[in-house]
């Protein structure tokens, strides 16, 4: 009887260890996939970081538990992108309504990125902080600085992507709870400027997230598919063709930098296509004063803003040369001498040097093609300054290409 029951408690541990070996295979042939599901696994070898803070730059005297609130508030934006779960920030703030814009502002990027058929999570980054101001008033801690990002998304194989001065804005109160937070991003932007009420901001959430699901399928079942069956093809002829290693060469040299010789328009609403133009122009695209469409910035002292010339003259600038919505008109329009470029291209047709235009309900910023890699588009810009960040990163339902051909 004894040996019975000792046999049959070896084939009941036997069966639960058979059982236990097949999920532990089970598991790792999931975590070996690249496309994980919708919980995002993280594996056990990968820990999350308990903080993303790198280096603090404080010349104003910020208090240690004010600078506390900034980043606890820092890390938990951080590990909400880097682990794709969304973040619960109630107890950061005074007030129920400004929470719920950061919140519904991380939300959507996190939503965002996780309809993608591949891993958006993060296997490393981290955040450095610049203050530029600091004031105590009214019972309130008054904190400025300027947020710089790095990221190595998982999808990219170990490239880091990076962004620059971005401008931070915390009141604080006694309490250090925050009161009010403005941080100037596009994403946060959507939620921030529109003194929304509390169901107003969950309308404005799913608008985008509609809009961003539709944008990915768009892409993912047409674009993308007909791309790969079909090579880019245009019946316009150039004289002279596009020089796009040089480009992208000028693009790495001065997307953090500004070049001196030319005069800066980062204070007078964003230096995103002065850069872009500078990069074009660099890559052998030459300047146009000729005819109804042009696009020219002749510089004389790089201290004073050119002014603005329409006249077939190769003095002053055009809007073209700085402003997104012109640029654009002008690389659709543009006809003899000067650009000759396709716009509102398949994304899926991006090359390094090409420009892509983006925007929410309209056209707001320029970025520089980088890189192609394994069919994810890398961008540089200027204001916010960028490198090597993915086009998928960011949430505009507007992604216009615009291919750069050459020039007559």
């Amino acid at each position: 009887m004894k040996l019975r029951n000792r046999l049959l408690m070896f084939m009941i541990l036997t069966a639960m260890l058979g059982l236990t070996l097949f999920a532990c295979l089970t598991l790792i042939d999931r975590n070996s996939e690249k496309q994980p599901d919708e919980s995002t696994v993280i594996p056990a070898d990968n820990k999350i970081p308990a903080s993303f803070k790198g280096s603090v730059s404080d010349e104003y005297g910020v208090p240690a538990e004010v600078m506390k609130t900034i980043t606890d508030y820092m890390d938990a934006y951080y590990r909400s992108i880097y682990t794709l779960e969304e973040a619960e920030l109630k107890d950061l703030f005074a007030e129920e309504k400004m929470a719920a814009v950061s919140e519904k502002a991380i939300g959507l990027l996190v939503s965002t990125r996780k309809i993608y058929d591949f891993d958006f999570s993060m296997n490393k980054a981290h955040y450095d902080l610049k203050v530029t101001d600091y004031k105590e008033e009214g019972g309130k801690y008054h904190v400025d600085l300027l947020e710089d990002d790095y990221f190595s998304f998982r999808f990219l194989n170990g490239i880091e992507s990076s962004a620059y001065d971005i401008e931070n804005s915390f009141i604080i109160d006694k309490d250090l709870k925050i009161t009010d937070l403005n941080k100037v991003q596009g994403y946060y932007l959507t939620f921030y400027e529109n003194d929304e009420s509390m169901d107003k901001l969950n309308e404005t959430y799913d608008y985008y997230l509609r809009q961003m699901k539709d944008l990915i399928a768009y892409n993912t079942e047409v674009l993308i598919p007909r791309a790969q069956k079909e090579a880019y093809f245009t019946d316009k002829r150039v004289k002279d063709t596009y020089d796009r290693e040089a480009a992208v060469a000028y693009s790495y040299q001065y997307y953090h930098d500004r070049n001196p010789e030319w005069y800066e328009f980062s204070d007078e609403g964003g230096n995103c296509q002065n850069y872009a133009s500078q990069a074009m122009l660099s890559g052998g695209i030459r300047m146009d004063h000729e005819g109804e469409e042009q696009w020219k910035c002749y510089v004389e002292d790089p201290d004073y803003e050119p002014y603005i010339n329409d006249e077939e003259t190769p003095e002053g600038r055009t809007q073209s040369w700085v402003n997104v919505g012109y640029f654009y008109n002008y690389a659709r329009d543009n006809i003899g001498k000067g650009l000759v470029a396709d716009v509102n291209v398949d994304i899926s047709y991006a090359q390094p040097g090409d420009i892509i235009i983006v925007g929410n309900g309209g056209l707001s910023h320029t970025v520089i093609v980088s890189k192609v890699v394994d069919g994810h588009i890398l961008v540089n810009s200027n204001s916010i300054d960028m490198k090597d960040f993915p086009i998928e990163a960011y949430t505009y339902t507007n992604v216009l290409l615009i291919k750069i051909l050459g020039c007559n």
